[in-house]
């Protein structure tokens, strides 16, 4: 799990050293296994503007490049599929040594001297996009270091989180641990109010295997404009290891890191009819979003519309349902899924995403909703459009709460110190506990985003902790 210093700034409301954070994560039993800069060192890297393109002689994929990098014209060799004249691009100049390691020389390719390197997103340690070159928008300037296009700097932590821990799979939840640590308040993100269109439309939703998926909700957006995102976001995706894909997919894994909640939005137009939550039938066909078909097995729950699966449930999305830049109104889908379901379903088809991750896991069930709420919000703020559906909510039967017998006595033996009783207290309504004292013992209501507190030992651990 990647978290930056400056998100976790912003939900606590306090101000970390890179140092003070690290020692307080660790204390708090989420081990840092590397801190590294947003922004890598890429002296040496400049903005330029690709003028001729030439293929290489007796090569089927090289190209001679003409690039103007401010002070000079470079000629480079280039195998990107995607360069063309005109775009502005970030090139590494003879002798920059890029984050991987590699230090650019003068060199020739198939007999066609190159003096530099026009780079990928992977090349300078941005993301893993390593499929083409990276097109720079129009505000590169030809000769400007490229680093200045990359804003300011943040620190990047990445955490071991427990499995027991499914609530940190998300940045609320760990700002949440800090603030129970610091013994201040936390506040999350507040419910955005979302404002209904005047007329909606209908979406229905049968829960065939209701366990399976206990709880599923939808709510349908239009008029939105599929597009690039706004430059915070693309950022937020940079640090989070995550490619960019496009306003509304960012948006939707934005919430989910934010939350812990995983989400997904379907083209509404491709759907037929209502939505529909079922187990697979044996030898049962299906293309994800990755273009391969997948041979199910009754082991895959399957969100489908009247006419066909559309994804697999907490897994991945289908390639027939996808949205694409001409997608003009999406389906949002905001579920709470059995995790034992989700952890055979993802095993059966070789697949291990982030939302499989969070759901295997367990995520919070009560959480759906306003996970949902705060992705139509960013939705309609960056991408436009207008909600055209009331959230709709299948949850035939909430899941009940965990009451557990708490012994503050017994937490003192265990501690092996005197804690007093306002203390305990304290500590277990920072976490979110409901409590009900009487006399010796306690009843204490575990939230529903710590599925690991179920036993009265796992309360006095988080005393301790």
């Amino acid at each position: 799990m990647k978290i930056t210093l400056q998100w976790l700034e912003e939900l606590t409301g306090l101000t970390f050293s890179v140092d003070e954070l690290a020692e307080t994560l660790t204390m708090l039993g989420h081990e840092v296994e590397e801190i590294s800069s947003l922004v890598p060192d890429l002296t040496g890297v400049i903005v330029g503007k690709v003028l001729e393109v030439e293929p290489v002689p007796k090569s089927h994929h090289l190209k001679k490049c003409l690039v103007d990098v401010g002070s000079e014209r470079l000629q480079i060799v280039c195998g990107a599929d995607n360069v063309a004249a005109g775009q502005h691009v970030p090139v590494a100049t003879v002798g920059t040594t890029l984050p991987a390691g590699m230090t650019i020389r003068k060199a020739k390719l198939m007999g066609v001297e190159s003096r530099g390197m026009i780079c990928s997103e992977a090349e300078l340690g941005l993301s893993n996009e390593a499929s083409g070159i990276m097109v720079l928008n129009s505000g590169a300037e030809t000769g400007m270091p490229f680093a200045n296009l990359l804003g300011e700097d943040d620190t990047i932590l990445e955490l071991a989180i427990t499995p027991n821990r499914p609530d940190c799979f998300g940045a609320i939840g760990i700002a949440r641990d800090i603030c129970a640590q610091r013994n201040v308040a936390f506040n999350p993100p507040e419910r955005p109010h979302i404002e209904q269109a005047a007329s909606g439309k209908d979406v229905t939703i049968s829960l065939q295997d209701q366990a399976g998926c206990p709880r599923y909700t939808a709510r349908v957006i239009r008029g939105v404009t599929v597009g690039p995102s706004p430059e915070w976001l693309a950022r937020r995706m940079q640090a989070l290891g995550l490619r960019s894909i496009s306003n509304i997919v960012d948006a939707t894994n934005y919430v989910m890191y934010l939350t812990g909640q995983p989400l997904h939005a379907f083209d509404n137009a491709k759907l037929n009819g209502g939505i529909i939550v079922r187990r697979a039938k044996p030898g049962e066909k299906f293309v994800t979003l990755d273009e391969i078909e997948r041979e199910l097995s009754p082991n895959n729950l399957l969100i489908c519309d009247e006419k066909q699966p559309v994804a697999i449930a907490g897994v991945m999305g289908g390639l027939n349902s996808e949205v694409s830049d001409d997608t003009t109104e999406i389906l949002l889908e905001s579920a709470y899924f059995d995790p034992k379901t989700i952890r055979l379903s993802a095993k059966h088809v070789g697949l291990s995403t982030d939302a499989s991750k969070r759901f295997e896991r367990g995520v919070d069930p009560n959480g759906v909703d306003y996970a949902s709420d705060l992705a139509t919000h960013l939705i309609i703020e960056i991408a436009g459009g207008e909600v055209a559906s009331p959230l709709i909510d299948a949850y035939p039967e909430p899941i009940a709460p965990v009451v557990i017998n708490f012994r503050p006595e017994r937490a003192r033996k265990i501690a092996g110190h005197a804690i007093d009783e306002k203390t305990m207290l304290d500590i277990l309504s920072r976490l979110s506990c409901g409590v009900s004292q009487k006399d010796a013992s306690w009843e204490v209501t575990a939230p529903s985003f710590r599925p690991d507190l179920t036993r009265e030992i796992d309360l006095i651990e988080e005393i301790i902790r």
